[in-house]
């Protein structure tokens, strides 16, 4: 819809007239002194044509009016401005476009409820929608806006998203590419020829990405830069669409050259005494020898800027040269290193956090006003800033104020961290499940976490109290306390446990934290198999727990990279009937691949090794069992050692390793939605590992909701034995993936 403002200059004569009296009609958010104050002139004085035009334009230059028209009555000698004001906004709504994400929606939008109305803005995001539409390679999308006028003045928003056809690429020709497997070449391609069966996940469905294209030929000529060939030439692309099909048929034309191999390397540096080359060189990716590879290059590139800016050369400037021999396909790598000036932090800013208090941010920093330069230092805080789970997004700004200072601006944007949790499930062994529960991670954005948590189910009832701070008045210590609740039918016996942990932790390095608390349990045994009445007594467990934890990962709950590794410690018999030792350690390992294929896979390999030591009693609720999420799934939780078999009705289990290799792929980053195929394998045993062993597989859905991450596990189990306790599905809510 299009419309025309107009102002209604004054011009009813060339000569100035007396104004007596000043009238403002139609004035709803501009008061009327501020608009007096806007005119430039005063009651009782002359007043020219041009006084007039230049009052309306400074009103109208407020922005709160569609339309502005004045009037001036000879007999009264009073001028009367009447305003036609902007309709707020009452209601925007975007739909067809980004439907699972109201959040992303809201930023796209950039119109807030209450905002006034404004023809270009809402223009202007029309057009944005538009452009979105037509990067995703459709043709023929459309945006409809509907304006809805309300009686109390106010405007309704809508916009309606169409999208229109895909275009699919039945063939993609690549002409010249001789050496290299086509197939290969379109993996690294946003664009890709259509697969039988493109429908199915993991196959190419040839649709079009038209923004993509010319960036293809960059691709292209990216991958067999990976491959040796330096001289490589690849043409624009050349796409011929059959509209009336919508289909297209894209062209490439490449001259690959020929493949370099690295004849060596140099490092030269305008200052002297700063990094040693010689033990630099030794962590680069290329040897001498090794085909060129234009991804592992700039990886080199980047190891020697890092060596650098961690002396404090915040600027420094590696300059590479390529220095061919065309007769015998050799390369001489040259890298030039121009340090500039030593920098200092000149203050460290917090953007965009409107819960998490500034110290919360600053104290994950590694770096502080008065500090010299560092990159690591910088890149382990967004790792560190990554694994509180308080953020979706961390980004660390430099930005330079001299040249020896700059500030370090870290922009967050905050993960929903507190929730009211009512919901259910169904696993085939505990059947259907009851969960509520109010926690927050963050409280108050103070980084503490707080948590009351509820589970019923037709096996369990569990109530759970805890509280923990991860820094104790901003110190490198941890503190937290839990109280608990719960009663576990095993079917040959059931059991009650009450009791409280409550622990001190510190952080040793960036990476290790250490932790030492003390644990009180009081076990009541119920409904006991009239087998098992000797074994099962009620009994009290007091222990000191002990830990040792690496965690360098970059996410709370979906790292992409690093490894946690912990060792742990429970002395039970300092007091009580318990008195055992047990040894716990696990060994999870994360490592993104999207940085080398451009496809976000994420390889997970989780291990645990446990051993426990009989110093006096170990009840058997104490010992070991396998099966269930974190364990091997494709089994009920706790099922092994399984008492149905006679030999293993008296077995206490005092070792188990179990393992589990996952390929997390993604399913929609928009709805946060990835689907895991995973494969699980245990061994738990009395005196041997192998008095069980049991093996799982299936696949998780993996989503993180509005509420909290959520897992569903679908599985089956492999080298099963008949009267195992199979279990097909299960879910978990608030565990890190």
């Amino acid at each position: 819809m299009k419309k025309i403002l107009t102002l209604l200059l004054f011009a009813i004569s060339l000569k100035a007239y007396i104004v007596k009296d000043i009238e403002f009609r139609g004035l709803v958010h501009l008061s009327q002194n501020s608009a007096y104050e806007l005119l430039g002139f005063e009651k009782n004085s002359y007043i020219s044509p041009e006084q007039i035009n230049k009052s309306i334009k400074n009103l109208y230059d407020r922005g709160y009016f569609r339309d502005i028209s004045v009037d001036y009555d000879d007999s009264s000698e009073k001028l009367t401005y009447t305003f036609e004001e902007k309709r707020r906004i009452s209601r925007v709504a975007l739909k067809g476009f980004l439907d699972s994400d109201e959040e992303k929606q809201t930023e796209f939008l950039e119109i807030k409820k209450g905002s006034l109305y404004d023809e270009v803005r809402v223009k202007q995001i029309e057009n944005r929608i538009l452009e979105a539409l037509n990067y995703k390679g459709n043709v023929d999308n459309r945006v409809e806006v509907t304006e809805t006028k309300l009686d109390n003045g106010t405007t309704q928003l809508e916009f309606i998203a169409r999208e229109g056809e895909e275009i699919i690429i039945e063939d993609l020709h690549l002409i010249g590419a001789e050496s290299l497997s086509h197939n290969d070449i379109q993996k690294s391609m946003a664009n890709r020829e259509k697969e039988g069966f493109g429908w199915l996940l993991g196959r190419n469905s040839g649709e079009m990405k038209i923004k993509e294209l010319e960036i293809d030929s960059a691709r292209i000529k990216e991958y067999y830069m990976t491959k040796g060939f330096l001289d490589v030439v690849v043409s624009k692309p050349f796409a011929d669409i059959e509209f009336n099909r919508y289909t297209a048929k894209v062209t490439y034309k490449i001259d690959e050259g020929d493949v370099y191999h690295v004849s060596g390397t140099e490092v030269e540096i305008d200052t002297d005494g700063i990094i040693n080359i010689d033990e630099v060189m030794e962590d680069f990716w290329i040897e001498r020898g090794d085909r060129f590879n234009i991804k592992w290059f700039r990886k080199d590139i980047d190891i020697l800027k890092t060596a650098v800016a961690d002396k404090g050369f915040a600027f420094v400037n590696v300059i590479p040269d390529l220095e061919r021999d065309e007769k015998n396909n050799l390369v001489k790598i040259k890298y030039k290193i121009f340090v500039n000036q030593k920098v200092k932090i000149r203050d460290v800013i917090v953007a965009d956090n409107r819960l998490t208090l500034d110290k919360v941010v600053r104290r994950e920093v590694f770096l502080a006003p008065g500090d010299w330069y560092n990159l690591t230092d910088i890149r382990d805080s967004k790792m560190a800033l990554g694994r509180l789970g308080y953020f979706e997004k961390v980004e660390l700004v430099e930005k330079k104020v001299s040249e020896t200072e700059l500030d370090l601006i870290v922009i967050v944007k905050e993960a929903r961290t507190g929730s009211i949790q009512i919901g259910g499930g169904y696993s085939t062994y505990l059947g259907f499940t009851f969960d509520a529960g109010v926690s927050d991670r963050n409280v108050f954005g103070s980084g503490i976490d707080l948590g009351f948590n509820l589970q019923y189910s037709q096996l369990s009832t569990n109530y759970t109290i805890s509280v923990s701070n991860p820094r104790l008045f901003d110190s490198l210590y941890s503190g937290s306390l839990s109280l608990s609740h719960s009663k576990f039918d095993y079917g040959i016996y059931e059991v009650e446990n009450n009791g409280f942990a409550v622990s001190i932790g510190r952080r040793i390095t960036r990476h290790i934290t250490a932790n030492l608390g003390y644990s009180y349990y009081k076990y009541l045994y119920n409904d006991v198999d009239e087998e098992y009445l000797d074994d099962l007594e009620s009994y009290t467990k007091h222990s000191i727990p002990m830990s040792l934890t690496f965690n360098n990962t970059d996410d709370y709950f979906l790292p992409r990279r690093g490894f946690i590794i912990s060792d742990s410690v429970e002395y039970a018999g300092i007091a009580g009937d318990a008195k055992f030792i047990e040894n716990q350690l696990s060994f999870n390992a994360y490592k993104g691949v999207e940085d080398y294929i451009d496809y976000d896979i994420i390889f997970r390999y989780k291990s645990k090794l446990r051993r426990m030591w009989d110093t006096g009693f170990i009840p058997l609720n104490e010992s070991l069992h396998m099966g269930g999420i974190g364990s091997v799934r494709g089994y009920n939780p706790y099922s092994f050692p399984n008492r149905d078999f006679e030999e293993y009705q008296d077995m206490k289990a005092n070792m188990s390793f179990t393992h589990s290799f996952e390929v997390s792929l993604p399913i929609s980053s928009e709805a946060k939605l990835r689907w895991t195929p995973f494969i699980d394998y245990g061994w738990l045993g009395e005196d041997k590992f192998d008095d069980f062993h049991r093996g799982g597989y299936g696949i998780a859905l993996e989503w993180i909701s509005p509420m909290a991450p959520i897992m569903f596990v679908f599985s089956r189990p492999f080298n099963d034995r008949a009267g195992d306790e199979i279990s097909k599905f299960e879910f978990t809510m608030g565990r890190r993936f």
